[in-house]
């Protein structure tokens, strides 16, 4: 759990990750997180107030929202963004557990939500573009699997190196236990749980690659698969633009 913002788990700032044609992502533009709906009205504004954050994107099916809430950062003055990454096949209609298949549990968890319903990460893309919507925080509940997914796409979108996509996508491991555990309390999760395989409990750098390498392989990369859904070479750029920045003039490097 954050120690700057207890019961927030997942949280860190997505920033210095280098791009192929010599970028980094800027520093206070973008964030990742499980869900904040345990924060206090105090923590929630301090989160604010040190972030500055305009867009909270939240990736949790819409039933999934309705039963937990959103928690104090509802009532900031944040544009909340409801983009639902789909799961297939719940273990029953309020729920937000669905199977993992037993061959590759998380890369094809993550397929899936593309396979289920493609359009959000060119909403999230396209949002994320138009002037004023940055800092932005992406969260879902645990923050590793839809939050995953969804920055492993954005990063990858606008030229992050992979490995570096890798390496954040792995960086909150250390919270994913606690995170899980925490589900039993919640009335979208509960002991239905226990169908997950201990791959559900992990984010190892590799399973982001492979993410990856199966989208290039199915859709085409990334740009392809957000062309198809109306997402143009402009609102990349700006995207980019808006995300990225050059190293210094001083020598630094990747």
């Amino acid at each position: 759990m954050s120690t700057a913002y207890p019961g927030l788990y997942g949280f860190r700032e997505v920033a210095g990750l280098p791009t192929t044609d010599g970028r980094r992502v800027r520093p206070g533009v973008l964030y990742r997180s499980g869900t904040p709906q345990f924060l206090s009205t105090d923590t929630a504004w301090r989160l604010y107030t040190a972030t500055r954050i305009r867009t909270v994107v939240d990736l949790r099916l819409p039933h999934e929202v309705d039963r937990e809430g959103s928690g104090p950062l509802a009532e900031l003055p944040v544009r909340h963004l409801r983009v639902p990454f789909q799961a297939r096949n719940l273990v029953a209609p309020d729920s937000a557990v669905a199977p993992m298949d037993p061959e590759d549990p998380l890369v094809t968890s993550y397929l899936g939500y593309l396979d289920s319903e493609p359009t959000p990460i060119a909403v999230i893309v396209t949002e994320l573009a138009r002037p004023n919507a940055l800092p932005a925080l992406i969260h879902c509940t645990v923050g590793k699997d839809r939050t995953g997914a969804a920055v492993a796409l954005l990063l990858d979108a606008i030229g992050v190196c992979r490995d570096a996509i890798a390496a954040d996508y792995a960086a909150g491991a250390a919270e994913i236990a606690p995170a899980m555990e925490r589900l039993r309390s919640m009335a979208s999760y509960g002991d239905a749980i226990d169908i997950y395989p201990p791959e559900a409990w992990q984010a190892p750098p590799e399973v982001a690659v492979r993410f990856l390498t199966a989208v290039d392989t199915r859709f085409g990369g990334v740009r392809a698969l957000l062309a198809r859904h109306g997402v143009d070479d402009a609102t990349l750029a700006e995207l980019t633009n808006r995300l990225t920045e050059p190293f210094d003039t001083e020598g630094e490097s990747p």
